[in-house]
């Protein structure tokens, strides 16, 4: 039972922000830094030396440090009923009392696993948003895009269901090309930026897949849990396996919407106990880089061939 609903042939490319919209207004602090920056006429930058040097082999230069934020209430979501979720806007399965009661029967309670779409829908807005703002960093100093993105996601201290998302990176610029309607974002390092070119391909944009699958224990998990034998404790595997296949799910949707393909993902997948109830949370964040080939390319160093030192 359950319900699972340029120059050098190089161009230039143009991105989105990801999820969340586009790009909105540079607050003034930002706004005063980057004036600042380039009143002095000097750039930073998180890049290491190696990655300066790679960044600069395909034709880009580094135009300044940028950033986006986002502080994020989530909204609640109590239980599998209480918004829709049961078969109308995300997973649900449930796991009836393996002793034969029906679902009411106090002491044998049926297991159920559901999805926090409520706080999936929070997390990629607050994402999308920060993205947005660093987007605008991008554009404040006329960049083409930014390589190197570092995102952070954390809880904020003493204030209940409120995320902070920021994202960090270098602006790069390509000289002698037209600005673009929306920077590119890329949260790969400068060496790999330059291999992309180099082989035909280039960064479209930041994306990020996010999913939370709730298990509220039934008699059956329980009575696993409380046995001497080895059990697989199917319900919690269930909800581990569907919340990496809607957070991988997620994130080729977004990739698809900005290229043909998503590299270098990063994921996180953590279990966590739901607040105030005696209910496990999986919660996976994958995050990478959209891409898509401008040209074919073969590769620009062959590997070398291996010859044995020694007769066999």
């Amino acid at each position: 039972m359950s319900s699972e609903q340029d120059g050098a042939g190089i161009p230039c490319p143009g991105g989105g922000p990801g999820p969340g919209g586009g790009p909105e207004g540079v607050p003034e602090a930002a706004q005063a830094r980057l004036a600042e920056s380039d009143r002095v006429g000097s750039w930073t930058s998180d890049l290491s030396s190696a990655e300066l040097v790679a960044v600069r082999g395909v034709g880009f230069e580094p135009a300044g440090l940028v950033l986006g934020s986002s502080i994020y209430h989530l909204g609640s979501q109590w239980g599998a009923l209480g918004f829709g979720v049961w078969g109308k806007s995300g997973y649900y399965r449930s796991y009836p009392c393996p002793h034969g009661y029906s679902y009411m029967v106090e002491g044998h309670e049926w297991g159920q696993n559901w999805e926090h779409t409520q706080y999936e829908k929070g997390m990629e807005e607050a994402f999308g948003l920060a993205v947005s703002r660093l987007v605008s960093e991008a554009q404040a100093i006329h960049a083409h895009g930014v390589v190197g993105v570092r995102v952070t996601l954390r809880a904020v201290q003493a204030m209940s269901q409120v995320v902070e998302v920021t994202v960090l990176g270098t602006a790069v610029r390509r000289p002698g090309v037209a600005p673009l309607a929306v920077p590119f974002t890329s949260h790969l390092s400068g060496q790999d930026f330059a291999k992309l070119i180099s082989t035909g391909w280039i960064a479209a944009g930041l994306v990020m897949g996010v999913a939370a699958v709730e298990a509220d224990d039934g008699c059956g998990t329980r009575q696993i849990l409380n046995s001497w034998n080895n059990w697989e404790v199917e319900q919690y595997s269930d909800a581990v396996e569907r919340c990496r296949e809607i957070a991988v799910h997620r994130l080729e949707q977004a990739a698809g919407q900005l290229g043909e393909g998503v590299v270098g993902v990063e994921a996180d997948l953590s279990i966590r106990e739901a607040g105030g109830r005696e209910a496990k949370v999986a919660d996976m964040r994958a995050i990478g880089t959209a891409v898509r080939q401008f040209r074919r390319a073969s590769m620009p160093d062959p590997p070398l061939t291996i010859m044995r030192l020694a007769d066999r």
